[in-house]
C-alpha cells in the first residue's frame, strides 16, 4: 500500500488523515539500544563489590525503578554504601564507559527512524535511565539527532508502572514544536517492558511492543499488550502503524 503525505497547513508537518501518528515515544534500553544484556549483568557485578551474591532474576523486583531509586533500594535492603546517592554515583561511572563503548543499536532501528523522520513524525524518548547515559548511548550510535527530547521517570516522579513519563515526554515534545498536545490515541509508544506497555495502553496510547530476547519479559506477554508486535524493526513497520485501524 502506498501512502501520500500532505503538508499540515499550521505546522508544515505531513498529514495523511486521522490515522497519521502525531508523535512517537520510544523507550530506550531494549527498544532503541541493545543494552539489556549489559543491564542484567551490571546489578550482580556491582553488588559483588559489596559481597552480595545475587542473580539477575533476584533483581527483577527493581527493574521498574529509576536508577537513582534502584540504588536507594540497594542501600535500604543490604545496608551497603554510605547512601543510595553514593551508590548511584559509583554505578554511573561504570555505566558511562559501557554506554560509550559497549552498546549497539537494535537491528534496523536506524532505517525505521529515517523513515519516521522523512514522514515528519516527531519523536522523543521516555526512559528510566538517567538522560546523560541515554545521550551517551545515542551519540555513540549516531542516533541522537532523531529525538527532540529525553524524559526520565525521575523527572516524571513515577515509575513506568504509571503513564506519567509518557505524558511528560509528549508534553515536552509538543512544547518544543510549539504545538498543542494531541490525543493519546494518536500517539504511539514503543516499549519492550510489559509494565510500560500496560500503563501506556491503559492511558490510551497505542503501542508497538518489541520483544527483547535479552530482557526479562515473556514474548507472549508483550504480544498481548501491544497493538502491533515486532521482534525487530522492519521496512514495513511504518506502513503498518499508519494503516492501523483503517
Amino acid at each position: 500500500m502506498m501512502f501520500i503525505y500532505l503538508p499540515n497547513e499550521r505546522t508544515g508537518r505531513v498529514n495523511s488523515g486521522s490515522c497519521t501518528p502525531q508523535a512517537f515515544i520510544f523507550d530506550c534500553d531494549g527498544t532503541i539500544l541493545d543494552s539489556m544484556d549489559m543491564w542484567l549483568d551490571l546489578g550482580p557485578e556491582f553488588l559483588r563489590r559489596y559481597g552480595i551474591q545475587v542473580t539477575a532474576k533476584d533483581l527483577a523486583q527493581f527493574e521498574h525503578l529509576a536508577l537513582e531509586e534502584e540504588c536507594e533500594a540497594y542501600h535500604r535492603k543490604w545496608g551497603i554504601g554510605r547512601s543510595g546517592k553514593a551508590l548511584f554515583e559509583e554505578m554511573s561511572l561504570m555505566l558511562q564507559e559501557r554506554y560509550q563503548k559497549m552498546i549497539a543499536a537494535r537491528k534496523n532501528v536506524r532505517a525505521f527512524l529515517d523513515a519516521a523522520k522523512a514522514a515528519d513524525i516527531p519523536m522523543s524518548i521516555a526512559t528510566s535511565t538517567p538522560s546523560d547515559l541515554v545521550r551517551l548511548g545515542l551519540e555513540a550510535n549516531g542516533l541522537e539527532r532523531y529525538f527532540s527530547n529525553i524524559t526520565t521517570t525521575g523527572e516524571a516522579g513515577a515509575s513506568k508502572k504509571h503513564a506519567d513519563v509518557y505524558d511528560l515526554s509528549l508534553k515536552t515534545l509538543m512544547e518544543h514544536l510549539g504545538e498543542a498536545v494531541p490525543p493519546r490515541s494518536s500517539v504511539w509508544v514503543f516499549e519492550d517492558a510489559v509494565f510500560g506497555l500496560m500503563s501506556s495502553g491503559a492511558a490510551g496510547y497505542k503501542r508497538v511492543g518489541i520483544h527483547d530476547p535479552a530482557g526479562r519479559c515473556d514474548r507472549n506477554d508483550v504480544i498481548e499488550n501491544s497493538e502491533i508486535f515486532i521482534d525487530d524493526f522492519s521496512d514495513e513497520l511504518l506502513d503498518r502503524i499508519i494503516s492501523f485501524g483503517m
